[in-house]
């Protein structure tokens, strides 16, 4: 599901996600890449990474068959 299918009630959980921890290392940025069309896509294998896992942690680049230790 590619950053254009999130529901906008997705794209606002995730922004909420984003900005109740703008003090931690790299939420500036994943909110600026929210809105983006490369936001939620996997930088391996260019595929989806699933709204569940963006939920838990927002600076995520690659979907769970491309993180090691996944």
């Amino acid at each position: 599901m590619h950053y254009h299918y999130f529901t906008l009630e997705q794209r606002s959980t995730l922004e909420q996600a984003i900005r109740s921890r703008l003090a931690e290392p790299g939420m500036k940025i994943a909110l600026a890449r929210l809105h983006r069309a490369e936001y939620g896509v996997c930088r391996s294998c260019g595929g989806d990474i699933p709204f569940v896992r963006l939920a838990n942690d927002p600076t995520e680049k690659r979907c769970g068959r491309c993180t090691p230790n996944s």
